[in-house]
Order: structure tokens, then sequence, then C-alpha cells
């Protein structure tokens, strides 16, 4: 076999556009996160590489073994980043081992041989000849909860406070808001199926919670925490001391993140705001917390200004004037934002 280059130059004869693709199948399955479906689908490439020497476009499922050392590995992984440690490297292939997609044997005391395990639904898709038309619509907890579930779940993956049964907990939580205050949570779903992959939800906080938005952020998770009782309140109707609404959650399933789908949603979610405002006549202030780190050049682009930051990990407070957001013009601000960067990209 010949030489083969540095696993650091990956991005070279594995281009990123090629990459992306991969990782955007992979992601999700067998409880991959997308860091760890990068660093497998990079795994997959370096044992086709190592076997033909040409630039990648396609990854054969035929080719499932490889040699790799701690070191390569981390080469492979952090190609594009402050690279990591080799005891990172290896700490991931275990990941990937605990998911039955790798399996690790020695050769010859180092480095080590790998055999990939890879599923036919790894492959990308053939994609649609159309996108799929999607409507906005008012969540029904009967149908959706479970659904909605299944994919903020992995947005809360990278979560340090987040549990095992993260999925359950938002499931259970997303019924008890629904029972609340329905008019406050929307979906944006898939005209043909009605399958929801958008998700949000917009609470109007009690005037005794509003000091929360001023304390760290983590205080304020529930969706994903062991704690059962809900840090923020809900206001009651008309309370005229209702100076913020909190968004709760603002998530796609990532497949669905583009700029026609997100300027309808974002359309709607002025449209439900504006409604609240009607029924809450001092209401002026949003704060979210972006949870994911990539989402925040998004909540940037809107006209979120960073607030209280956490200590004890990377999550912010972002704050918008209700009325700023209202008149934004979601078309033109959005005309210029990277859609193609990837949804909860790590």
């Amino acid at each position: 076999m010949p030489t083969v280059p540095a696993a650091g130059e990956i991005n070279h004869w594995f281009p990123s556009e090629v990459q992306r693709r991969y990782v955007d199948q992979v992601t999700g399955q067998s409880g991959l996160t997308r860091r760890q479906a990068i660093c497998f689908v990079r795994l997959w490439a370096y044992a086709c590489y190592q076997k033909d020497q040409s630039p990648l476009q396609t990854l054969s499922p035929e080719v499932n073994q490889l040699t790799c050392s701690h070191s390569e590995a981390a080469d492979l992984f952090y190609a594009d980043q402050a690279r990591g440690s080799e005891r990172a490297a290896g700490l991931m292939i275990n990941q990937l081992v605990r998911k039955h997609l790798v399996k690790r044997t020695t050769f010859d005391g180092y480095p080590s041989q790998l055999s990939l395990q890879i599923p036919p639904s790894f492959l990308p898709q053939t994609p649609p000849d159309k996108p799929t038309e999607v409507k906005a619509d008012a969540f029904d907890a009967r149908r959706d909860a479970p659904l909605v579930a299944s994919f903020m779940d992995e947005s809360y993956s990278w979560v340090s406070q987040r549990t095992e049964g993260a999925s359950f907990k938002i499931t259970r939580v997303l019924r008890r808001w629904a029972t609340q205050y329905p008019q406050g949570l929307r979906v944006l779903r898939q005209v043909t199926d009605a399958a929801p992959v958008g998700f949000a939800a917009f609470y109007p906080a009690h005037p005794d919670s509003e000091a929360m938005f001023h304390s760290p952020p983590s205080a304020s998770l529930h969706l994903v925490t062991l704690n059962d009782a809900d840090p923020i309140q809900l206001a009651a109707s008309g309370d005229p001391d209702c100076y913020v609404v909190f968004v709760r959650a603002w998530q796609f399933k990532p497949e669905y993140w583009s700029y026609s789908n997100v300027c309808e949603f974002l359309a709607d979610s002025q449209a439900t705001l504006s409604a609240m405002q009607q029924e809450f006549p001092n209401l002026s202030d949003i704060y979210t917390i972006t949870i994911h780190p990539s989402l925040e050049a998004f909540a940037a682009a809107l006209g979120f200004k960073p607030m209280k930051a956490d200590l004890a990990s990377s999550l912010r407070w972002y704050y918008i004037a209700l009325d700023n957001f209202l008149a934004l013009d979601v078309d033109e601000t959005l005309v210029e934002f990277d859609f193609n960067t990837p949804y909860l990209s790590s």
C-alpha cells in the first residue's frame, strides 16, 4: 500500500462540501451527535483513502477497515480547528465503539486496527426534486410532542446538565406547557404528512420570575434537567405587570434549516408575539438562551444582544426589545445570512 499522507490534510482529499453531505446524513442516526458524526465520517473516509489515494467524492460502504493511531485520529478529527489531544481522539473512538459503529483491535501493539460498521442508512439519500413544502401551525400535544422532543433532544446534547432521559422529560414538559399556554406553542410542519420539523415556545413570564433573566442562564434551563420544578412561572392572562416573554425553544430539524423555512417560521413568530402583546399590554422584552453556540450568529443577525453569561457554562442570555423584533423585515434581514453553515455544527 502506498504511503498515506497526513491525516490532517483530509480537507484536501475529502472536500468539505462532500464531508458535510455525509455528516448531515449520519447525524442523529445510531444516537450520533454532530461532532461524533463528523469523526465517524472522517474515519470512514480515511479507510477509503488508505485503499485508493484519490480525491473522494463518495464513500464506499465496502471499505470498512483502517489502521489509525490516536495521533492520526487527532489529526483527522481536529483538522479544521485547534488540534485536540490524542487522548481526546481516543475517547471519541471509544464513544463510537460503544455505539457499535467501530471495533478496535491491537495491530502489533501500535497503532490500532479499526473495523467500521456502516449501516446502509448512512449513505446519502437522493435529494428530492423540489423542496418539501412546509407551513406554520399550532402545536398539537397529542401527536407532536414525541416528534418535537426527538429533534430538540439533539439540540441539548452538548449541554452539561442534560440527563439521559432528556427526550422523555422534554415530551412531558411540552404536554404540560400545552395545557398551560397553548397559544404560545407553534410548529413548522410538512404539508405532506403533517410531521413537525420546527418548534417554538413563547412563554409570558410571571413578574416574580423576571429576576431569573438577570441571573445565570443555566438556572433557567428546565427541559433537560433533573429538577421537576419549573424555574420560570407563567403569567396570568392580562397581567399588566408581565413585561417579559421567554423564548424557551426555537429549533429546527437540521435538514429543514433554510432561508425560506426560517423566514416563514419567523413571520409566524412575529404574528404569535403580536397577538400575545394584545393579551399582555405591557409586554416589551424578549429573552432567550441560544442553547447551541452555532446559533449565536443567527440571534445576532436578528438583532438580539448578548447579555449575562454563565460562568459555569457557555450559555448566555440574549435580549431584544419586542417592538424591534416585530418591526423586523425578516426576509431582508436574513438575505445575506449563511444558511450553508450546518445547523448545530460543532
